[in-house]
């Protein structure tokens, strides 16, 4: 029976060298994880509050002039102590005729313009929405 490269005597088993080696593709592996689910968790949060932006922007697109009458003017706060708004009430100009549209029956036709601006991390983000309402 040949010998091949054992030693008599000598322990089966792994080197130091390739302990190490094994435990440095792990940490690697385990790094880049880490990464990837942080990367992931600023995405689920980003997304989250581009979320709560837009539900109060759209909510306050669709309350304003329903309570109150529709005045030009501009009007502002805050809300979830990170969140700042400012709504912008204008008679609607015709961008084409460069003019107020006729007002024949009484009626006119406001815009209204939301913006919804955060912080996030170092990043400054914004949301912005209008429409159109018509009103005595």
């Amino acid at each position: 029976m040949p010998r091949c490269c054992h030693r008599a005597g000598a322990a089966a088993g792994f080197s130091l060298i390739e302990v190490l080696a094994a435990l440095v593709v792990a940490g690697l592996a385990l790094a880049a994880a880490a990464g990837t689910l942080g990367t992931g968790l600023r995405g689920h949060a980003t997304a989250a509050d581009v979320d709560a932006a837009l539900a109060f922007a759209e909510d306050l697109l669709a309350t304003t002039g329903v309570a109150d009458e529709l005045r030009p003017g501009g009007s502002g706060g805050s809300f979830a102590g990170r969140f700042a708004w400012h709504r912008d009430i204008s008679l609607y100009s015709d961008p084409a005729e460069g003019r107020l549209p006729e007002r024949d029956s009484g009626l006119r036709l406001y815009r209204i313009a939301v913006t919804v601006a955060w912080e996030d991390g170092t990043a400054r983000r914004r949301i912005a929405l209008s429409t159109l309402r018509l009103a005595p």
